[in-house]
């Protein structure tokens, strides 16, 4: 077994806070690592598809208080979420950051754009597809605090671990 790990942090801007508000959760951010010392994340912003190091680099507007949720998969569902990042890496540049998307997902309306997420919608999908966790509604409609209640692990139980990053 493998260790996934999904890192939802909080940004202090208005976006950050207004996702937050919304979705009475406290996290406006989430990003995907594989790499069992969580170094590289791999997410969605408005710069499009990034690679994110948040112990070497913290961004000004980040607030302090994350939880990484941990989950073990087997090796065979391991290697369909590297897959699927390579995929993303190969047209890294193709991607965009879906503000549509975003609103669309605050008024509870599925919608899928051709090579444009937003960050939850990343993460849930890429561990969708690989047959790593369960979802109870469409890809399009998870903000970041809501991936903690609401995507079931099919290997293991989610470890929540707070403020490790």
């Amino acid at each position: 077994m493998k260790t996934v790990t999904v890192l939802l942090t909080r940004y202090s801007d208005l976006f950050g806070k207004i996702i937050c508000a919304i979705s009475k959760h406290g996290y406006s951010h989430a990003s995907l690592s594989i790499d069992g010392e969580e170094e590289i994340f791999y997410s969605f912003n408005v710069k499009g598809f990034v690679i994110e190091k948040p112990k070497k680099c913290r961004p000004k507007k980040r607030e302090y208080g994350s939880v990484c949720i941990r989950m073990q998969v087997p090796e065979v569902t391991y290697a369909a979420i590297e897959e699927e990042l390579s995929r993303f890496l190969k047209k890294r540049k193709v991607y965009k950051y879906s503000c549509l998307g975003v609103a669309l997902c605050l008024l509870h309306i599925p919608c899928k754009f051709k090579d444009s997420y937003f960050c939850s919608q990343f993460v849930s999908e890429v561990l969708s597809r690989a047959g790593a966790v369960e979802l109870k509604k469409k890809e399009s409609l998870y903000l970041p605090g809501q991936l903690m209640d609401e995507m079931e692990c099919l290997f293991s139980d989610k470890q929540f671990v707070y403020n490790a990053i």
